[in-house]
């Protein structure tokens, strides 16, 4: 006999809450593509609400022709890729060690890295210490203070612990080293842990805003959001005129959306290996 499946309220209502969830976090980003897409007149109306009006591409047009804009985003690429690779490779050579068991230093060196999860030094050491090693208004300021993160640390750390070890000794006795063992072994087969890596490495450079606004002078090295901070500090400042108002209204938008489209491109292609990373390192 067929059971007749019956959805009773509690179903109705997590429904009911998931769509709203839905709604509520996928309207903004319409609101902000409509708005790059609507003319300028419509923009400073404020009468865009779901799809653009007046369709125009002025805003991309004097984006992707604005020299300062382009020099931004290759910056931000810069700062993505190199700030990822370095990233990502020491935090798996880091916790590697830290996951072998033979490791004489592994738990005096393990309750160091999670101390700094809780005790931290604060901004002004920070930034004498930026100086002092001649990293200020360099690219690297960006990229050296922030290379390697605890939290990422101790989760690649309980991926490589939840591998067979039996896997190691095999090598082992087939005259395998360490490294054999990690480079031809544990980083093969780490794929959902470095993909969740190259998410939060590459979403924390991209969107990396404060570093850059303390220790970048220099406009020529600012990443995208820099720049994106500019527009939204002009176009909210007095004295300007109407063109200048509309030319920044139109090209705010535009560039929230050159700025976010490559993460939202990226991120479909490691999804399933960033939930199956996430879950390991949250049951360790």
């Amino acid at each position: 006999m067929k059971q007749k499946t019956k959805t009773g309220w509690p179903d109705v209502l997590i429904t009911i809450g998931t769509i709203f969830i839905i709604i509520i976090t996928l309207y903004p980003v319409i609101y902000v593509v409509s708005m790059s897409f609507s003319s300028a007149e419509h923009i400073m109306a404020k009468d865009v609400y779901l799809l653009p009006k007046g369709f125009s591409l002025k805003a991309y047009a004097m984006t992707l022709q604005n020299e300062t804009v382009v020099r931004s985003f290759v910056n931000t690429l810069w700062y993505t890729a190199v700030g990822t690779l370095m990233s990502v490779t020491l935090t798996a050579t880091t916790a590697y060690p830290l996951a072998r068991r033979q490791f004489f230093l592994r738990k005096q060196l393990s309750f160091l890295m999670t101390l700094t999860m809780f005790v931290s030094g604060g901004l002004i050491p920070l930034y004498v210490l930026v100086q002092k090693l001649h990293l200020y208004n360099t690219r690297w300021s960006i990229i050296l203070p922030y290379i390697i993160s605890a939290y990422n640390l101790i989760i690649t750390r309980s991926f490589f612990e939840s591998l067979p070890e039996e896997m190691a000794d095999a090598t082992k006795i087939d005259g395998g080293s360490e490294w054999t063992i990690m480079t031809r072994i544990f980083i093969p087969l780490s794929k959902p842990i470095i993909s969740v890596l190259v998410l939060f490495y590459g979403v924390g450079y991209w969107n990396s805003y404060f570093a850059p606004l303390i220790f970048l002078s220099n406009e020529k090295l600012h990443p995208i959001q820099l720049y994106l901070r500019g527009i939204l500090i002009t176009s909210e400042s007095t004295g300007m005129g109407m063109d200048a108002v509309l030319m920044s209204e139109q090209m705010k938008y535009a560039v929230i959306v050159v700025a976010c489209f490559p993460i939202m491109v990226l991120y479909p292609f490691i999804q399933k290996y960033f939930e199956k990373g996430v879950l390991i390192g949250a049951v360790k």
